[in-house]
């Protein structure tokens, strides 16, 4: 849906049609303000793509309120409580209460601080042990030393693209504007900010917020501090009589003692009709740091050193996945020095929404609304506040 502004001139822009990016442009339309947002479409063939990537393009995240930082507890609290009425706005379905396991080693600090979070801040959960988990879960090969926290729903999962989809939706049905165009330069101009798209149109805003996550750097004459991890995520394929054995898998989180740290995702249906466990690999070592390096990691689709051993973190946790075939995908996330997202002013017009951290899906709806709050200067959790590098 194109602008209707013949000057194509806004109120606010919007750079990023993402999680963050289109809930935003949601909130700034529902408001009544006068937004476009700039959402390029999925890449149709990620291989030969040559534009921006984002890793919203998945039908799974976990989403859930434990967390061991208190404010992304928080972030997600928000977020999750408006997951009906945007589905009931937009009358897309994104959100799959399947509960959520944090399951690790007993003598890591985290599950204690994740209880002490949930405990102060209201957050049902139960405290398991290695018995009560292989007795409830029978499918998960948990190891005697390891305990969890599990949570109710409505923790479980949500599918990014319906979730984006579903912003959108709500955003234009409250005259918003769409422009599926990938933005190559956004300057300070007297008039406001000129938003330059990679076909060369010009479009003009009094103020925008760039929620471009893995690209935002290459927009800014001042980088921000951010890092670009690249991780491995793993599709098990599932035949029919495992999908029902593992109906009752909840979304987890797993810190084994030793080895790597993965995140599962329950049976889900892809597009192509096949259902899979969705495996993503935590692996905070691999740092992409030109935009091409990013766009090429996209496009290879895995790294070869390391499926074994991403094969073998998965089938160790559940092993009724041994002999099942998989594939690999890549993804990358941005970071932030703060280790919160970066949501506030870079310059008089021009403001970031960027950083989930690893964490920003389940939060997301709430970081675009302070996005748009910022973007009206207003006040927020000074916590958020942009960093530049040196």
């Amino acid at each position: 849906m194109m602008a209707n502004n013949s000057n194509n001139t806004f109120d606010f822009a919007v750079v990023g049609g993402g999680l963050f990016g289109s809930a935003a442009a949601r909130h700034l339309a529902t408001q009544g303000k006068n937004v476009v947002l700039f959402a390029p479409e999925e890449p149709a063939d990620v291989t030969s793509h040559d534009g921006v990537f984002a890793s919203h393009y998945d039908e799974a995240r976990i989403t859930r309120i434990l967390d061991v930082d208190e404010l992304w507890s928080d972030l997600a609290r928000s977020s999750i409580s408006r997951y009906k009425q945007i589905e009931n706005d937009s009358g897309i379905n994104f959100h799959y209460p399947a509960r959520y396991l944090f399951l690790c080693h007993e003598e890591i600090d985290s599950i204690n601080a994740n209880a002490r979070v949930a405990e102060a801040h209201n957050v049902p959960f139960e405290l398991l042990d290695s018995v009560a988990l292989t007795e409830r879960m029978p499918f998960l090969a948990i190891k005697s030393d390891e305990r969890a926290l599990l949570e109710p729903p409505p923790a479980g999962y949500v599918n990014p693209r319906a979730l984006v989809r579903a912003q959108i939706k709500c955003a234009t049905s409250k005259g918003g504007h769409v422009i599926n165009q990938m933005v190559s330069k956004v300057e300070e101009v007297p008039e406001g900010v000129r938003i330059i798209t990679s076909t060369g149109e010009n479009y003009f805003a009094n103020n925008v917020l760039l929620a471009t996550s893995i690209h935002t750097n290459n927009l800014l004459d001042s980088p921000l501090d951010l890092a670009i991890n690249g991780s491995l995520i793993v599709f098990a394929k599932l035949s029919d009589s495992l999908i029902e054995s593992l109906s009752d898998m909840p979304s987890i989180s797993h810190r084994p003692a030793s080895g790597i740290n993965t995140y599962l995702l329950p049976p889900v249906t892809y597009p192509n009709g096949a259902t899979y466990i969705k495996i993503g690999v935590s692996n905070s070592t691999r740092t992409l740091h030109e935009d091409e390096e990013i766009r090429e990691w996209f496009r290879s689709g895995s790294d070869p050193s390391e499926e074994k051993t991403a094969q073998e973190s998965i089938t160790n946790l559940i092993p009724l996945l041994k002999n099942q075939p998989m594939h690999f995908e890549t993804c990358a996330t941005t970071h932030t020095i703060s280790g919160y997202p970066y949501i506030g002013k870079i310059s008089n017009r021009i403001n970031v929404c960027v950083g989930g951290n690893g964490y920003g899906a389940k939060s997301s709806d709430e970081i675009g609304r302070l996005g748009a709050s910022v973007l009206q200067c207003e006040s927020i959790d000074e916590r958020f506040q942009p960093r530049f590098i040196g």
